[in-house]
């Protein structure tokens, strides 16, 4: 049987990425709190994408905003470089000091991914990549949205289904509605994450990660109720009743306690 060397080192590719995706240490997440980000990219194209000396690109997180403020962010007509593209970028995070609950969310509307045009065929595009979570007293939960995402060749993915993978091995990985429950209880949801596996593979595109709406909550918190103060007992009112009176029967003095 014939062997391909290029494809064990492929799946190596994908077995590392997934084991550092499942070892990074998360920053801890405190209960109450909460953050989000639109996007955010680190990665390194080969020269056969983009020319010679190929291009790095990393953005840091994008429209991003947390519950110790800002609490909500955004970012219009956005273009990283030519990998991503969109015409709004929003997050806000938010923690509620009535109930305790913390809700964080993310969006890029009309987005456009050209980093993944060679593969696909054309340029994969949706008109929204949103993701959200939120924590109250009976956990913490998460989902997101892929509004008319196409990604051609590629194949289908879809926002239903937590830590969907499809990809072209040791090229490309690509997680919908990436959900990863930390250590310290908190959850983060990314909409959409693209890994490019391949640097110095044959038809490689290069190396790195973009992630594109990412939402992040921790617990909720416990509100306590303030003890409601004791209200003295109601003192009844006592009016006397004349002699002769209906109230009295027999016509004798008698006292009524009206309540």
């Amino acid at each position: 049987m014939r062997k391909y060397p290029w494809r064990s080192a492929a799946v190596l590719g994908l077995a590392l990425a997934a084991a550092v995706a499942v070892a990074a240490p998360a920053n801890a997440t405190e209960p109450g709190s909460g953050s989000a980000y639109g996007a955010d990219v680190d990665v390194h194209l080969l020269p056969s994408v983009l020319g010679p000396g190929g291009l790095t690109v990393s953005t840091g997180k994008l429209a991003a905003s947390s519950t110790s403020g800002p609490i909500s962010a955004s970012a219009l007509d956005a273009a990283l470089r030519g990998l991503v593209t969109a015409k709004v970028i929003t997050s806000s995070s938010h923690h509620s000091t009535t109930d305790g609950s913390v809700t964080s969310n993310a969006a890029i509307v009309d987005a456009a991914l050209p980093v993944l045009a060679p593969l696909a065929g054309s340029t994969p595009k949706a008109s929204v990549i949103s993701s959200q979570c939120h924590a109250d007293a009976s956990g913490i939960t998460g989902s997101s949205d892929l509004a008319d995402l196409d990604l051609g060749q590629i194949g289908h993915v879809s926002a239903s289904t937590p830590n969907l993978t499809i990809g072209v091995p040791g090229v490309l990985s690509i997680v919908a509605n990436e959900q990863i429950q930390h250590a310290d209880g908190s959850l983060t949801v990314n909409a959409l994450h693209i890994r490019l596996l391949g640097a110095g593979l044959a038809a490689a595109l290069g190396s790195g990660d973009i992630v594109l709406a990412s939402s992040t909550c921790g617990a909720a918190t416990t509100i306590s109720t303030p003890p409601t103060s004791a209200q003295p007992p109601t003192q009844p009112e006592v009016s006397v009743v004349p002699a002769g009176a209906p109230e009295t029967g027999d016509g004798s003095l008698a006292t009524v306690i009206v309540h």
